[in-house]
């Protein structure tokens, strides 16, 4: 009997191992296949897609990507929108998820329920009226229009997490600190999100990587071509270099490479927040 179960245990784990491994596989094939391909010139990528040649190595490609997307110019519009965008749905979300945590009433939680509904709203159902209130507020072809549609496009989700953090939370520490003197405000700021480091980095890793990867919304909002995204840059660099692959697989690989390296960073961080994450909820 207790070798029927270890195998039963056994085959689980080997299947689960399997599941993965193919998993994975499908992910880094295109990503490596990029990467393999932006050091190539043009006449070696349908010759030898796949093969490892020092000998054919350069980084002209690299090099030429880098100026004729205008690079640093691209860069800096990209990182500008993410860190808007963080601030806004961070501090509104937090803020938010906080005044449900602490009002004990049914409008709140109505409320948190209509948060949480909107999570299946898709963003293309609200896409023309959050584009004509752009218009309207002449926020269109601007950096903080562009992060006020990111911050009510995961507002929901994030007012959701926070508040399901918030609630595993015991009260007496509110209620500590109310008695030391505190404020609603300062029980925020100095109690709670201090231990809400944990969902802000799983909110910063989540989003933020969606901020910086998304086309759709740029290419609705931003009309100017000097105030670009990243992503917006490469689809119109790629748009207008159709046939070389050499060029376009170096601007993919420049524009995904600020977020591998801000993950290689901060995979340690974000791993423990997510296994913190795990055990408290």
């Amino acid at each position: 009997m207790n070798l029927s179960v270890r195998g039963k245990r056994r085959l689980k784990a080997a299947v689960t191992n399997g599941i993965m491994i193919v998993i994975m596989v499908f992910y880094l094939l295109p990503f490596w296949y990029v990467v393999n391909n932006a050091f190539k010139e043009r006449s070696y990528i349908s010759l030898q897609p796949f093969t490892i040649n020092l000998d054919i190595f350069t980084l002209d490609n690299i090099i030429s990507a880098f100026s004729k997307m205008n690079y640093p110019v691209a860069f800096f519009n990209s990182f500008s929108v993410l860190v808007i965008s963080c601030l806004i749905f961070i501090l509104l979300g937090s803020m938010t998820a906080y005044g449900i945590y602490i009002a004990d009433h049914k409008f709140f939680n109505r409320l948190y329920v209509l948060f949480v509904a909107l999570i299946a709203l898709p963003f293309q159902a609200a896409m023309v009226p959050l584009v004509t209130l752009l218009r309207t507020l002449h926020l269109s072809d601007n950096f903080f229009g562009l992060a006020l549609i990111y911050s009510a496009m995961f507002m929901p989700f994030i007012v959701f997490l926070y508040t399901g953090f918030m609630r595993s939370l015991p009260k007496e520490l509110m209620e500590s600190a109310r008695i030391d003197g505190c404020s609603y405000f300062q029980v925020y700021a100095y109690v709670y999100m201090p231990l809400l480091k944990t969902v802000t980095g799983i909110v910063l890793v989540l989003r933020g990587v969606y901020v910086w990867n998304d086309l759709q919304v740029p290419l609705i909002v931003i009309n100017n071509p000097v105030r670009q995204t990243l992503q917006q840059r490469l689809y119109v660099f790629a748009q207008s270099r159709i046939g070389n692959f050499d060029l376009v697989f170096a601007g993919a690989l420049l524009t995904c490479l600020p977020m591998i390296l801000l993950f290689l960073m901060m995979q340690k961080s974000f791993i423990k927040g997510v296994m913190a994450g795990s055990v408290k909820g």
